[in-house]
């Protein structure tokens, strides 16, 4: 009801108290309300009116001008030396603008009497002191709206105040050689040949009569029409003033006595890639103290790390470092976000967050597409943001990209430990770094929350609430929808009919119909602080006020009020320039928190602002490092000098800087909540390890794979199972290898390995001699059909008791379809001498496509049973493929009456259904001597089956792991606490991926044959906020379910289509149903038979864990554990997971670990990494061997071992020994565990006490 004027309306007295209550309370709430951390400043309060607006017409619009929205830049900079902070706005159609701060948050327009006013459509802004007399200059790119038509940058030199104070710039491009007229996206500086003076480096991104889209190769030979450049600075001409003098002067100058002059030498540099580029930023990625430059590149041109060469030259070594990138990379920045001293990457693509927008952006998975990419020489390319943290360095092999650090290392904080610094030591003389290796990365954006931001323009990292920990802005937001899928369905059905006129007409008017990508921009708070290891980012863009919906482009912080906290300036596409205030100074009431250090550096002529330089500080408990550069995020300028936040730390405990020319200075107990000036010319310390924030490498492990003499190289064929009647998997079956099994085959007493064979492969044994090298590979002869099956689990074991070791191998994969007999198993015995023969009948009908195989004598008779687990039924995903229990009836020595039972239905109900079976372990879980039996699968929890003395084996009530439903891929026993009994260690999918699952928000899958065309459908689905939807795009699922076009007749319908509005409740009673809960890989504690279960720590959450292994590595008396993983079998919508590096977790004895980085560990496994196991050697000592599909073995030793190794009997199946800490440890001896993974069977030499069998 709406009250006009004059209307009567009685309240009751009741009603009356209710409502003066309500008002009450809400009064007080209010009161109690605390305000967001930023204000948004209208123009009205600001002056600041500026707008970016667009006005289209027939001839410019998205159709004709592709780049039309795609915005400009901001800089910020004190222009007229009064210690406040001004703005540039970069125009498109509209003139740039200039804002004078004059303080309390009031802008007073200049841009007309500074002389700054723009006709030409500008994009970045870049802006520092290109002429060195000491006054901000504005560098302006430019583009024109016809492809066949160019402007030139232009460049604002600053030519001083006049008598009202206001800056007055003069435009000299031209004059200084860098009025280039390519399609430029931004500027950035840096002093790329070390000569002391800036250099520019120009990203390009000219339009092109094709699409970009297309995969027609890489054109990196300097043929292509968009080439970044570098313009080499060959000095400043001077008058009569030094230019000392000058930087001390801020009064205006003319322009002849301070002229750089610019030259062209891109060629020379090397810089002959193509790319559509619209991000860039500087930084020493490989710390040897040259500026690199990575570009972020959109389309489906890669992005490029430019890494300098140390001769004026540049090398793309970005495939050595990343695994790969976002597809439209737009912007980005570098930044330390965990505080290990190493610069993190984050670039900005367009992946929706909400579920509408997913689904009316992609309509299918481009499988073919992408693997025709990578033929080509792409290098990986995703939708999604990327955040990429820096692992640290590695000097020895990685797997190089297709195409083409955790906290324990650093130094630590407080200032005893920087008083041991000898400076005696520091050099006088400049010291360079020897080039060196790239650091290592892993893409964490799923895990830390990131990866989804929508239509994204600017990545920017700072400290916007002061608590030591930088935060992450990302603004986004794009005039028209032109990716809608049923805009574009509808423009390519109709371009078949009309006129050309007739039919651009119409497809304009749809444009002119398009909904806007309009939406909020993205904050994502730090959740570091309190929590160092979370890395995890959680979007506060409600809470902390950036609640507008806007078409944000360009962005910057500045502290506009000199108050020690960030504010926000944000260029908006029609509409008014955001300004937010950060009120976080003004809201800390708590005097020990949320301090700052604020620095402003001056440096030596032809660097006067120290661009390049280095600074640490070691505060707080923490370490905080940055690298001075000001171009960043997209098109735009941060203000001048650094901002630290501190969080609670009242003073800093040291302070390093090392400048641009290697000198170095230390601070000690510097205050906090100040403006620190420091100054190059009082660097007096020289030294090419000062600024060296970890410690020390002294690896566990040392690669040894050439020396070891296995050169060898898996191969996969690509088998695509998606076209195989279920197109809706969430990932491929046939390609889950190779297995790995470790035992002496030839009876020369050395242990041997063996590779298992991939489809129309044979299996590879590696000998190993006395001299411990291994042989040539011998290649093992099977009777095989055409069509060989594929190996997955093999088994090196005894299954005749004749004294040698005979070869299981489980066949497994998909790719042969519904074909049973070939996934029959084989068992191969050996003559003694490693000639291996099939034995026909040795098997019972094990016709189901298998993963692992176990032994161990479970009735205590005396030989070894089996168990053998069913991955997947081909073709009819999630249902599960058998598995078997099999007792070994054999009669000793006697070849021809090997025999193998199968009981599982008679000895154990349930388990031949158990599940998607990954892993199993036999293990004494409840220490009385007889082994239990565990599993671990795809959507299952891990189960174990308790033995009653060998005779029967039933489920045993495990209710904290039956709630634990994941994708669990291995299991691996120790006793990691030391306790005498075993705990185990889990590998599970991970929390870096798009599917994520807790108990109230299941991955789940809903499997039935909806349209009755006998095909099983495996719909998978996931929640997105609070409502749970199907996974796949449409087009995707109409693929294999026809009938449900009529579901949803559009994309749009699609985008609302919830998982209950899509199957009805007579469809979802009909489906197979299983749900994922817990993706994390664990630690899994026994207390006395009861299993508790600890998540791994965070890094062990980047990627699917596979392989793992156990073992004293630094020989404290506790466990340790060695991890590999990653999965290229996904589907390619959502990318490869391949974050894991491989992993050395250290023990401490009661149950906790703590992570190592690479060079810590020297433990690195970083393709698509499958089994891991050890192997004992001619002198006592363990080798660690790693596969890797499609990829070479890796092959580890320990660098320090006074340990050394004795085998154990075949029949010994556990022992205890004592820790070198004075506990007791339980040891089992396992005939395979981890991931298709057998070791040797080994003990190290201090055994004492022996409990066997």
């Amino acid at each position: 009801m709406r009250c006009q004027a004059g209307d009567f309306i009685y309240i009751s007295p009741m009603r009356y108290f209710l409502w003066l209550t309500g008002i009450t309370l809400l009064t007080l709430v209010s009161c109690t309300h605390r305000p967001a951390r930023f204000e948004r400043l209208t123009a009205s309060q600001t002056g600041i009116d500026f707008a970016n607006t667009i006005t289209e017409s027939d001839s410019l619009n998205v159709l004709e001008f592709e780049y039309i929205y795609n915005g400009g830049g901001v800089g910020i900079d004190d222009f007229n030396g009064d210690g406040l902070q001004d703005v540039f706005f970069a125009g498109n159609q509209v003139s740039s603008r200039l804002y004078l701060n004059r303080g309390n948050f009031k802008f007073d327009d200049i841009t007309i009497p500074a002389g700054v006013s723009t006709k030409f459509w500008c994009t970045g802004v870049a802006v520092t002191d290109i002429n060195q007399d000491g006054r901000q200059d504005i560098y302006l790119s430019t583009i024109h709206p016809n492809r066949n038509q160019a402007v030139p940058n232009l460049l604002f030199l600053n030519q001083g105040n006049d008598a009202n104070g206001i800056p007055r710039f003069e435009e000299s491009a031209q004059a200084v050689g860098l009025a280039d007229s390519s399609y430029s996206t931004q500027a950035t500086f840096l002093d790329y040949d070390h000569d002391g003076d800036l250099d520019v480096f120009l990203l390009t991104n000219a339009l092109e009569a094709f699409n970009r889209n297309n995969v027609i190769g890489p054109h990196n030979d300097g043929s292509a029409r968009s080439r970044d450049k570098l313009f080499r600075n060959d000095g400043i001409t001077l008058g009569a003033e030094s230019q000392e003098q000058r930087a001390l002067n801020h009064a205006p100058r003319s322009m002849p006595h301070a002229l750089p002059h610019f030259t062209d030498v891109s060629t020379q540099a090397g810089l002959l890639h193509e790319g559509w580029g619209l991000g860039v930023i500087v930084n020493d990625v490989n710390q040897d103290g040259w500026p690199d430059i990575y570009v972020a590149n959109d389309f489906q041109s890669n992005d490029v790390w430019l890494v300098n060469n140390h001769d004026g030259t540049f090398s793309n070594r970005i495939a050595e470092t990343l695994k790969h990138q976002s597809h439209n990379s737009m912007g980005m920045d570098m930044a330390d976000i965990n505080n290990d001293g190493l610069n993190d990457l984050a670039v900005v693509d367009m992946l929706p967050d909400d579920n509408q927008r997913q689904k009316t952006m992609f309509s299918t998975i481009p499988y073919d597409r992408f693997q025709m990419a990578r033929r080509l020489g792409y290098q990986p390319q995703y939708i999604r943001n990327v955040l990429q943290l820096n692992r640290g360095f590695w000097e020895g092999a990685r797997s190089v990209g297709p195409g083409a650090g955790s906290k324990e290392q650093g130094v630590r904080p407080p200032s005893t430990k920087l008083q041991a610094i000898n400076t005696a030591s520091l050099s006088q003389s400049p010291v360079r770094h020897a080039p060196r290796s790239l650091p290592l990365f892993s893409d964490i954006g799923y895990l830390a929350g990131t990866a989804a931001t929508d239509w994204s323009w600017s990545a920017l990292f700072s400290d916007l609430d002061n608590d030591g920990f930088r935060d992450l802005l990302i603004t986004n937001g794009y005039r028209k929808d032109i990716t809608d899928l049923d805009f574009t369905s509808y423009n390519r059905d109709a371009g078949m009919f009309g006129t050309d006129a007739g039919r651009r007409t119409q497809l304009l008017k749809r444009i002119e119909d398009l909904e806007p990508v309009y939406k909020p921009n993205f904050l994502f708070h730090n959740n570091a602080n309190g929590h160092p290891d979370s890395l995890h980012f959680t979007n506060v863009a409600p809470d902390w006020g950036l609640t507008e919906s806007s078409f944000t482009n360009g962005t910057a912080y500045a502290d506009f009020d000199n108050d020690g906290d960030m504010d926000l300036v944000m260029n908006n596409i029609n509409d008014p320039a955001f300004i937010y205030r950060n009120q976080t100074v003004e809201q800390t009431k708590d005097a020990s928190a949320n301090h700052f250090l604020k620095i402003n550096l001056s440096g030596k002529p032809g660097n006067l602002e120290g661009l390049g330089a280095k600074v640490a500080i070691w505060a707080g408990g923490h370490l905080q490092y940055t690298e001075y550069t000001r171009q960043r995020g997209y098109q735009s300028t941060m203000p001048s000098g650094i901002h630290l936040g501190l969080g609670s730390a009242k003073r800093i405990d040291s302070l390093k800087i090392v400048w641009p020319n290697g000198t170095g200075q230390l601070l000690r107990n510097v205050a906090t909540n100040q403006t620190l000036t420091l100054d190059e010319r009082k660097a007096v310390l020289q030294s090419s390890t000062f600024m060296q924030l970890q410690s020390p490498a002294n690896p566990l492990l040392t690669e040894v794979t050439n020396l070891a003499g296995l050169d060898f190289q898996h191969q996969e064929d690509d088998f695509v199972d998606y076209k195989a009647q279920q197109t809706l998997l969430p990932h491929k079956h046939s390609q889950l290898g190779p297995g790995m099994a470790i035992g002496d085959v030839d009876g020369n007493g050395l242990d041997d390995i063996y590779v298992a064979g991939s489809a129309n492969k044979g299996g590879t044994f590696f000998l190993q001699q006395p001299n411990q090298k291994a042989g040539s590979p011998k290649f093992l002869r099977k009777d095989r059909s055409a069509k060989k099956p594929e190996e997955t689990g093999v088994l090196l074991f005894d299954a005749d008791n004749d004294g040698d070791l005979d070869l299981y191998t489980v066949n497994g994969s998909t790719e042969f379809g519904k074909n049973e007999a070939i996934y029959q198993d084989s068992l191969y015995l050996n003559d003694g001498k490693g000639n291996f023969r099939v034995s026909p009948r040795a098997l019972p009908n094990t016709m189901s496509s298998g993963s692992c195989v176990i032994a161990t004598d479970f009735d205590h008779d005396g030989d070894l049973d089996l168990f053998v687990g069913g991955r997947v039924v081909p073709q009819r995903y999630p249902e599960p493929a058998r598995s078997y229990l099999l007792r070994n009836d054999s009669r000793p020595g006697q070849p021809e009456q090997v025999h193998f039972t199968d009981v599982t239905d008679q000895l154990a109900p349930g388990l031949g259904q158990a599940g998607l079976i990954c892993a199993a372990l036999w293990t004494d879980v409840d220490n009385d001597s007889w082994p239990d039996l565990m599993l671990a699968g795809e959507f299952m929890p891990i189960t174990v089956f308790k033995s009653q003395q060998g005779q029967r084996f039933i489920p045993m009530q495990t209710p904290e792991l039956a709630k634990a439903v994941g994708f669990w891929n291995s299991l691996t026993a120790g006793d990691f606490d030391n306790d005498g009994d075993m705990d185990y260690v889990a590998g599970n999918l991970g929390l870096n991926s798009r599917l994520q699952a807790s108990a109230n928000q299941p991955v789940s899958v809903y499997a039935a044959d909806y349209d009755k065309n006998g095909t099983l459908d495996p719909i998978l689905s996931v929640f997105n906020g609070n409502v749970e939807y199907p996974f796949h795009p449409r087009d995707v699922l109409t693929d294999q379910i026809p009938s449900f076009k009529k579901k949803m007749t559009s994309y749009a319908a699609y985008g609302q289509t919830t998982l209950t509005s899509l199957l009805s409740a007579d469809e979802q009673k009909q489906a197979v149903i299983k749900r994922a809960t817990y993706l994390s890989s664990a630690y899994i504690e026994n207390r006395a038979g009861t299993l508790v279960l600890h998540n791994l720590p965070i890094e062990a959450q980047f990627s699917p864990v596979f392989g793992s292994a156990t073992t004293d590595l630094n020989h404290d008396g506790n466990l340790d554990i060695l991890l590999i993983g990653n999965d290229y079998a996904t589907e390619v919508l959502s990318g490869w997971q391949d974050a894991g590096l491989g992993l050395c977790l250290v023990g401490d004895g009661k149950g906790h670990f703590k992570s190592l980085r690479p060079a810590n560990s020297g433990f690195v496994v970083d393709g698509d990494a499958k089994a891991l196991a050890s192997i004992l050697l001619a002198n006592g000592q363990l080798y660690y061997v790693a596969t890797q599909n499609n990829g070479p073995l890796r092959v580890f030793k320990e660098a320090n071992n006074p340990v050394t190794y004795q085998r154990v009997k075949p029949a010994d199946s556990q022992l205890v020994q004592p820790t070198t800490n004075g506990k007791k440890r339980k040891i089992e001896f396992n005939y395979g565990s981890g991931y298709l993974s057998q070791s040797s069977r080994v003990v190290p030499t201090r055994v004492v006490e022996k409990n066997f069998n």
